[in-house]
């Protein structure tokens, strides 16, 4: 497993939107997984609509200008249109410069990961700020007869500004296993299937083996606090103890909201304002692919960090 380092990078803003309209699992689900509820989008509500609540928020409180970003990112694996692409999109409904790079990231559970290396990097490159826009409507593809996934999976749109920092050092690793892809997938025109048990064995054996040996490379020093995706409660606390991290350290949102793919590290972050801010972030996103994006990054002290609730 290589270890990228992307320097003099920071988080200056991140908002995470989740809707208004909660669903409570019954007594069985909510023992077994954690989760008690899951937030789900609106009718004609959109992954990308999802977003754009949250970017429009950190326009708003941060003063940001148009001018000031290189780059707009969007990290979705059911976004509403084949094209034009969802950034694309972005830029338009958020007047941002006709001069920005602009692409999506199709990616599932992993897909922060990949957002934020990738937006770091084009910080350095650019010079400028990079919005990073994740989020995903999975509602829109549950089956309601499928017991074991339909109470899990939630809706969330999240926006992260990306920007230079001096002295500051972000690591990375990932990893894919596509021979395994079939434990977590979408179909063209079906719906969500996901085997749990297998899901379960790769994030057993696999994800703990990668998590540790990133562990192992003295990227950690000091406190750091850890924002895994939220696949369920349970799982995320068992991933935390085999790898010797203590419940003190550990973020949790999927109680509350559910399982939100890629979207739930940075609805996790969001959701913990005063902890995360000026802190050293662990980040571990892991599923459908089946890949994993391990990361060390920075939220500024005098980030923004926004939650809101529908």
């Amino acid at each position: 497993m290589d270890f990228l380092e992307v320097g003099g990078v920071c988080i200056e803003a991140l908002a995470a939107y989740v809707p208004a309209r909660a669903v409570a699992n019954d007594e069985k689900v909510a023992k077994a997984t954690g989760i008690a509820e899951r937030r789900i989008a609106a009718d004609g509500e959109t992954s990308l609509d999802l977003s754009l609540r949250a970017a429009e928020r950190v326009f708003s409180e941060t003063g940001a200008r148009a001018g000031d970003f290189g780059a707009v990112v969007s990290v979705s694996f059911t976004q509403h249109d084949r094209m034009p692409c969802g950034a694309c999109q972005a830029q338009a409904r958020l007047g941002l410069s006709k001069d920005v790079i602009a692409f999506d990231v199709m990616q599932a559970c992993a897909g922060y990961g990949y957002g934020l290396y990738i937006s770091a990097l084009l910080v350095q490159q650019t010079g400028k700020k990079v919005l990073l826009l994740d989020g995903d409507k999975q509602s829109e593809f549950l089956d309601s007869g499928d017991a074991a996934t339909s109470p899990l999976l939630g809706d969330a749109g999240t926006a992260t500004v990306v920007g230079r920092a001096d002295g500051a050092s972000w690591r990375f690793a990932f990893a894919s296993d596509g021979e395994k892809g079939g434990a977590l997938k979408l179909e063209n025109g079906g719906s969500i299937q996901m085997d749990g048990f297998g899901v379960f064995r790769f994030v057993a054996t696999d994800v703990v083996a990668r998590l540790k040996a990133f562990l192992a490379s003295a990227v950690t020093e000091g406190d750091f606090l850890f924002a895994p995706h939220q696949a369920n409660v349970y799982m995320v606390r068992q991933l935390a103890k085999s790898v010797g991290i203590s419940e003190d350290r550990l973020l949790v949102s999927a109680d509350r909201f559910g399982n939100l793919s890629s979207a739930s590290i940075p609805v996790t972050i969001a959701a913990h304002p005063d902890r995360v801010k000026g802190s050293r972030m662990l980040i571990a996103g892991f599923g459908g692919g089946l890949s994993v994006a391990l990361g060390i990054i920075d939220v500024s002290a005098s980030s923004k960090v926004i939650l809101i609730d529908g």
